[in-house]
């Protein structure tokens, strides 16, 4: 076997190479879906009235508009007392949902979900129901800032 011999100007073209061409940084997302909304609720029912906060709600209504199926998800978060919002957030990408209804979210949460492409409404609805029904009809507005509190908050 013979010997490589390696003298400074093949390093340095090595490392100026490696500095100085353009690198792209790719952000890697969860795959989300625009078909599957995600609205916090007081009961595990579609007819639950919307949750007035997103991380202190008991249950979450994952609802996908293409199956026209629905099911809830119990938030085991909602009674701790530190990152809660976090946590809910990871819960909601982790159910691939594209759309999250809401009153009131912090800071947080929303920077978390919208760092994963799902989008934000005010939810002004009664129930999960209407909220999800103002939302396939456009009825919604999106949201552009948290629009609640990243404390620790108890809600009414």
């Amino acid at each position: 076997m013979g010997r490589i011999n390696l003298r400074w100007y093949h390093i340095a073209g090595m490392i100026a190479l490696l500095l100085f061409s353009p690198i792209t940084f790719l952000t890697i997302r969860p795959e989300v879906s625009r078909d599957v909304i995600a609205v916090p609720s007081c009961e595990p029912s579609i007819m639950s009235p919307v949750a007035p906060v997103f991380a202190r709600a008991p249950y979450f209504i994952i609802y996908d508009v293409k199956k026209n199926t629905a099911r809830y998800l119990v938030n085991n978060f909602a009674d701790k007392t530190y990152k809660v919002g976090l946590h809910v957030a990871r819960l909601i990408v982790s159910e691939k949902a594209g759309i999250v209804i809401a009153k009131n979210v912090g800071a947080e949460p929303y920077e978390h979900l919208a760092k994963r492409g799902i989008e934000v409404y005010h939810g002004t609805a009664v129930n999960v129901q209407e909220a999800i029904y103002k939302y396939v009809n456009n009825m919604l507005l999106k949201t552009n800032a948290p629009t609640g509190y990243s404390k620790v908050f108890t809600a009414p």
